[in-house]
């Protein structure tokens, strides 16, 4: 389903070069749930945003499925994004002056879907997630955690086979992090595929396969 082969991504800071990344290769089959811990600074949201199309690395490749990612055009690699991964990130990244439904609507109306389609679909997911009658309500007007259900919801707008999760309860409380994973594990039960970083050993053995990353090289746990 994933292929990373051999993938290194150096940035450079003035005169200095930065390897966050060091020759990783990584296979994760459809259907998994696999967990990346490791310190900060260790490589994991790079890693991750190179699995996922943002950053094109120094060296190496990616493939979903048979397409290697770093081949495609940018429009094609945008295409490939919203219709297959979904992120969930730290911060929620909510449009502010765009109402809960249509934050949530906002890829399907990216994605060419007809105005009723996506009205239908938005307003299913947030009650999905019990916000139905939050619907037309902005961010600022939402709780911590209402946000991050609109978030999940807006994730999953375009159905994608593949979720990736960048530290998703770092800025949560316990509750609302029991609850965001709660949902994902639900989500990889029903046949999606997350992979999750982390820095928490806690939430690193949610997955059903735990790897660890150290000064950008992985292992297997």
């Amino acid at each position: 389903m994933i292929s990373v082969d051999h993938l290194t991504k150096e940035f450079r800071l003035g005169t200095e070069v930065v390897r966050a990344l060091d020759d990783v290769s990584l296979r994760v089959e459809r259907g998994e749930f696999v967990t990346v811990a490791g310190p900060s600074g260790s490589g994991k949201s790079t890693l991750l945003m190179s699995i996922g199309g943002l950053i094109h690395p120094t060296s190496g490749g990616v493939r979903i499925g048979d397409v290697n990612l770093y081949a495609q055009s940018v429009n094609v690699l945008a295409e490939l994004r919203r219709r297959t991964i979904g992120f969930v990130f730290q911060q929620f990244h909510l449009i502010p002056y765009l109402t809960a439904w249509e934050n949530v609507a906002l890829p399907l109306m990216l994605n060419g879907h007809q105005s009723r389609c996506h009205n239908e679909r938005a307003i299913g997911l947030l009650e999905r997630f019990e916000l139905g009658s939050r619907a037309n309500h902005k961010p600022s007007q939402l709780s911590v955690g209402q946000q991050q259900r609109v978030a999940m919801a807006r994730m999953l707008a375009n159905d994608p086979d593949v979720i990736l999760a960048d530290e998703p309860t770092a800025s949560l409380d316990p509750t609302l992090a029991r609850h965001l994973v709660q949902t994902l594990t639900e989500l990889n039960h029903a046949g999606k595929t997350v992979v999750l970083v982390t820095h928490s050993p806690e939430l690193a053995a949610v997955g059903t396969r735990r790897l660890a990353l150290h000064d950008g090289v992985i292992e297997e746990e």
